[in-house]
């Protein structure tokens, strides 16, 4: 696509509102992340972690959903999901993801030694966020899941 088709699907409306709040969206992702990495063109799925609890070095980290690889390689999901009550608080959730997935993938790579692909996954991306991951070139990768349909408006890896 290019970036106006881009930017012209990110302004059409929601077409499938997930009801409910982050922690069932997690699941439901959960429960079709493999038809989710095989329409990003990740490579096979060894194992998924969900909510696991990583210590390094005297800190902890605990990101929402591992993918571990049959290459080897990783990918960090972090879900996000707009409050229902305050849908305007959406970007500003979806660019706190920004430092939780930086740390992340550091801390996941130094614990495999291998790649590791990050991404930002919510219900509708916002044209705000996307624009801010364009203007910086940001490593994170933007999903937006509605049910039967999986959207890539920003991708930092070239589909390995």
């Amino acid at each position: 696509m290019t970036v106006q088709e881009v930017i012209d699907e990110m302004q059409k409306p929601l077409r499938y509102e997930f009801i409910g709040n982050e922690k069932d969206f997690e699941e439901s992702i959960s429960e079709n992340i493999d038809e989710i990495c095989a329409g990003m063109g990740l490579p096979p799925i060894v194992a998924v972690g969900r909510q696991r609890m990583i210590h390094l070095n005297g800190f902890q980290i605990k990101p929402d959903i591992l993918i571990r690889h049959d290459d080897g390689t990783m990918t960090v999901f972090e879900v996000k999901k707009a409050n229902e009550r305050y849908p305007a608080t959406g970007t500003a959730n979806q660019m706190s993801a920004v430092g939780q997935l930086l740390l992340y993938g550091n801390v996941m790579q130094a614990v495999i030694g291998a790649p590791v692909r990050l991404v930002l996954i919510d219900n509708k991306i916002y044209f705000r966020t996307y624009c801010a991951f364009v203007g910086n070139k940001l490593p994170i990768t933007l999903v937006e899941y509605q049910n039967d349909r999986i959207f890539i408006p920003y991708c930092c890896w070239g589909g390995d």
